[in-house]
């Protein structure tokens, strides 16, 4: 095993990019929430796909939707990976707390990337998703649920993650001028995640929530 990379977890996806690509479930148990969130959005919506992995098996499918999938990640080795599998779409290698790509997008996934992130960067995460997002675009993240910390393995190596609690989540969303659409805590039918869904609404508007 390597060093933990507690502040970096994304150095942890160099060193098992490969096994990664090869064990990485496909069977796309999120799609009732991928799902979701297409039904928001119109055919040319833009989304941002945070933490995109090796693009399989979310961004595959929404680009399959022929939406318009941008894919950023953190790990070098794994969007080559990415690259190969999907080389008409746009990657961007990017810590996503670092992230200012100056355009705004329809929506953000951020499933099981955002809480690799340690829980004193997590809130001011929820700027960023906010300075990429349009009016009324729509937030798909997954987190734990509680405030702590845990370390997995992947690949055998040793894989940090961490969760704010359902009460601070909650009052970033609120402090950031999301509206909750969506909080399931352990899904059984998805692996047992915990999923938030929220779409952005700046200055209290309330439009049409078709967007894109």
């Amino acid at each position: 095993m390597k060093k933990d990379n507690r502040k970096n977890a994304f150095e942890v996806y160099n060193e098992v990019s490969d096994w990664f690509a090869e064990n990485r479930d496909r069977g796309l148990i999120e799609k009732p929430y991928l799902d979701q969130v297409i039904a928001l959005l119109n055919r040319n919506a833009r989304i941002l796909d945070l933490g995109c992995g090796t693009g399989q098996p979310i961004l595959d499918y929404l680009t399959r939707q022929n939406l318009n999938v941008t894919g950023v990640d953190a790990s070098q080795k794994i969007l080559n990976l990415a690259r190969k599998n999907f080389p008409s779409t746009v990657f961007i290698q990017a810590d996503m707390r670092q992230l200012s790509l100056g355009n705004k997008f329809d929506a953000i996934i951020a499933w099981h990337s955002f809480f690799h992130l340690p829980g004193e960067d997590q809130p001011a995460m929820f700027k960023v998703f906010s300075n990429h997002l349009q009016p009324n675009g729509i937030l798909l993240f997954t987190s734990g649920t509680e405030h702590g910390e845990a370390w997995g393995l992947i690949g055998g190596e040793k894989l940090f993650h961490a969760s704010l609690s359902t009460k601070e989540y909650t009052q970033l969303l609120t402090n950031h001028n999301f509206t909750l659409l969506n909080h399931q805590v352990n899904d059984p039918n998805c692996g047992n995640a915990t999923i938030w869904m929220a779409k952005y609404t700046p200055d209290n508007q309330h439009k049409d929530p078709k967007i894109g």
